[in-house]
């Protein structure tokens, strides 16, 4: 039976591989954040006509509020 030591040793290289993983990802996570919200978002809804409709109904409803204003 491996001794609590040589369990260790056969796990440690595992754990340092997992380690740089991690800080790989959270380095590219990151770097995207540091970039303007609106070049992250820019043209994801493009060609969504869900997205559209919401859009239409938005700018109905704030139409309907400046109407009232009168």
């Amino acid at each position: 039976m491996p001794s609590t030591a040589t369990k260790l040793e056969r796990r440690a290289p595992v754990l340092e591989r997992e380690l740089r993983k991690i800080r790989s990802e959270l380095k590219a996570v990151r770097k995207a954040s540091q970039e303007a919200w609106g070049k992250r978002l820019a043209g994801r809804f493009k060609n969504d006509s869900l997205f559209d409709e919401i859009v239409e109904a938005g700018n109905a409803y704030r139409r309907s509020l400046t109407s009232r204003a009168r």
